[in-house]
């Protein structure tokens, strides 16, 4: 196999040119339509996060909310997707040491990968589940314009059981806390849109009993009002995993940077919902 993940969805979620998606990005972190994110408030304690993941054109403005505000001291991104498809396996390593974009190269994190794998032994390496899969993939072009130097470490999730989420999470926070990766400063990202083609009432109504468990860094009742109201949260699974490794990281309070859904950006009856969290500690 060869050593680098190209890119699955350029010309399709994002611009295959570099200097549109540039472009693109650039919009998205300083001058959306649906707010301006600037440069000067950073979230000085930001160990974790929760961002969309559609097409940029529709979710990049509120995943750029968190984006803008991330100090660019941080060095490792811990980014937890959602496999769609359910392809490959159920927690999936990256097989590749590089995954490509149109704005370049990210490597990858693979001494933390290895420990990792160590930590939580149901992950394995496999390219079913991340070669065709966007939910990472588009978060890539905005670390790449925040960020000047960084390693990734891409875990692809379809179907865990609320042990799983929670032993990942341990393993995580324990990679976190190890020597001497403590040193090295990171964020966890989870990455997720919320409810799907509802109408818009429906959908605010969803996406808030979602938020408000994600808000009070509640895992548990997360997963449990999504099984229960039926809420068509694609990325569920890594925002639970998420919000398990950041308590062990001493997560104190979060933020909600942005909430707004699809037919705010293009006019549709039936929308998708989108918000950015930040989790400080």
């Amino acid at each position: 196999m060869d050593h680098i993940r190209p890119s699955a969805v350029a010309g399709s979620f994002y611009p295959s040119d570099a200097e549109d998606l540039s472009a693109l990005v650039d919009d998205c972190l300083f001058s959306s339509p649906l707010g301006p994110q600037g440069v000067d408030s950073s979230l000085h304690s930001l160990i974790g996060g929760m961002v969309p993941h559609a097409g940029v054109i529709y979710s990049g403005p509120c995943a750029a909310h968190l984006y803008a505000r991330l100090e660019n001291s941080i060095r490792r991104v811990i980014l937890l997707g959602v496999n769609h498809r359910a392809r490959g396996h159920k927690a999936a390593l990256s097989p590749w040491k590089v995954w490509r974009t149109p704005l370049g190269d990210v490597p990858i994190d693979q001494a933390s990968t290895d420990l990792l794998r160590d930590r939580a032994r149901f992950l394995v390496h496999d390219p079913r589940a991340h070669s065709q899969e966007h939910s990472i993939e588009v978060q890539l072009p905005f670390l790449q314009r925040a960020l000047r130097d960084f390693t990734l470490l891409p875990i692809s999730l379809s179907h865990l059981s609320i042990e799983e989420c929670l032993e990942l999470g341990a393993a995580i926070t324990e990679l976190c806390n190890s020597e001497p990766l403590v040193k090295i400063p990171t964020v966890i990202l989870a990455s997720s849109d919320l409810s799907h083609y509802l109408s818009p009432q429906r959908t605010d109504e969803l996406d808030r009993m979602a938020l408000e468990r994600v808000l009070a860094l509640n895992p548990t009742d997360l997963l449990n009002v999504v099984e229960e109201e039926d809420i068509s949260m694609c990325g569920v699974i890594p925002t639970v995993v998420m919000l398990y490794a950041v308590a062990g990281l001493g997560a104190k309070q979060t933020r909600l940077l942005k909430h707004y859904h699809s037919g705010e950006v293009s006019p549709m009856t039936e929308v998708v919902g989108y918000a950015s969290v930040a989790v400080e500690a």
